[in-house]
Parts: C-alpha cells; structure tokens; sequence
C-alpha cells in the first residue's frame, strides 16, 4: 500500500481556511478538516523550516499550535462541544435564565473534560515540538 500525495499548497490553504471559519468553541472537530492532522502537522512543520519572513513565521507557529483544538471526538462530545456553543455567555446570575444555563453545563461537563484533557496535553506536545524547529519561539 502506497502513501498518498498531497499538494503541500492545498494543505496548508485548506487549513488556513478552517482556521479562519467561525467557531463557537475552542474544541474543534478533527472532521472539519480537509486532511489528517498528521499531514496538516508535517506540511506546517516543513513552511516553518523554510519560510523565514517573520510575520508569516508567527503565522505558522500560531496555527501549528492551533492544530491542538482539533480533536476526535466521538458522538457524546460532539454533542457536547455543539450544546456548549449553543449555551453562549454567561448570564447574570440569580436569573431564570443563568439556571438554567448552569444546567445544561452540568450535563455537557463530563465529556467535555475528557476533550479539554486530550485538548491541553496536545496543545503541550505542540508547543514542545515547536522549540525544535528553527525560528523564533
């Protein structure tokens, strides 16, 4: 079995352009994404090792980083990732309202702290892989 090619171009396009969709949470589904966050990861490792001009350096770094939101998440947390969004800002506490928004928190906390979990100790690994390629931290 051959690993397939991909245009470098497209991936980092493509990624740029999910980046740049609004999202109502921080956690990202790994689905959204036109390829696997290991291609997407290696693409974004190898601009960083060539590009040199600095604001697109920063760029990168930033959304290398940004890789770590996007998580495989089963049906449970997708549920509760899209419920989270749903549930908006905070409101003033003592209201109807602000119940039952703490409520629907409740039930969504379990199977988003599994993600926000996986989510951190990603977001570390990337940013410790980071270090290791050249430019600026």
């Amino acid at each position: 079995m051959s690993t397939p090619e991909y245009d470098a171009r497209d991936v980092l396009d493509r990624y740029v352009a999910t980046l740049n969709e609004p999202s109502n949470s921080i956690i990202r589904d790994a689905e959204e994404l036109a390829y696997p966050k290991d291609i997407v990861k290696f693409v974004l490792q190898h601009c960083i090792r060539t590009i040199t001009e600095a604001d697109k350096q920063s760029f990168l770094r930033s959304a290398y980083v940004s890789l770590g939101n996007f998580q495989e998440l089963n049906e449970e947390e997708r549920k509760a990732v899209a419920l989270l969004g749903e549930i908006g800002p905070p409101h003033p506490p003592g209201t109807a309202l602000q119940e039952e928004q703490a409520k629907r928190i409740t039930d969504v906390a379990a199977p988003l702290q599994a993600v926000m979990d996986r989510l951190k100790a990603e977001a570390a690994v990337l940013a410790q892989e980071l270090k290791s390629l050249p430019g600026p931290d």
